[in-house]
């Protein structure tokens, strides 16, 4: 897992094609005046999801995890509490969507805050989440990139 400020970006690009195409496009973009929707960026390998929603306070906190697929997540507006725990051995809630690269799972994390101009790198050994701010009620903007592993 990797959290840092998107001026950082070129510090990363020598993790893969597919990073340094996420990064750079986040850099390059105005990324306020996109559609919300699925975009394919690049030959298959590469595919940018636009997300704009009102955080909702959530009783119970579950972790996500892909096997196919890098995330790269970059906040737009408003923050979010992005959880994160090492994949290591912990048990699936339910059976993995190969499909949709979609493992659930239970497990306890650390939190870190995201803000306008951050991103984060989440890998297949990377269990992630997100959570509401302090704010319960705020906008978030965020573009998620599922980069294909290389």
């Amino acid at each position: 897992m990797i959290i840092d400020r998107i001026e950082n970006a070129s510090l990363y690009y020598e993790l893969g094609s597919g990073i340094a195409e996420a990064l750079v496009y986040i850099k390059d973009n105005d990324l306020t005046t996109i559609e919300t929707g699925s975009y394919e960026t690049s030959k298959g390998k590469v595919r940018m999801i636009v997300n704009e929603y009102e955080q909702k306070c959530k009783d119970m906190v579950t972790m996500e995890a892909h096997r196919k697929n890098i995330d790269v997540q970059y906040w737009v507006t408003g923050s979010e509490l992005m959880g994160y725990a090492p994949l290591q051995s912990h048990s699936l809630l339910e059976p993995f969507n190969e499909e949709k690269d979609f493992g659930n799972y239970a497990a306890e994390a650390s939190f870190s805050k995201l803000e306008p101009g951050m991103f984060a790198i989440y890998f297949p050994t990377d269990m992630h989440t997100a959570v509401e701010d302090i704010k319960c009620d705020s906008k978030v903007r965020k573009i998620v990139f599922k980069v294909a592993l290389e």
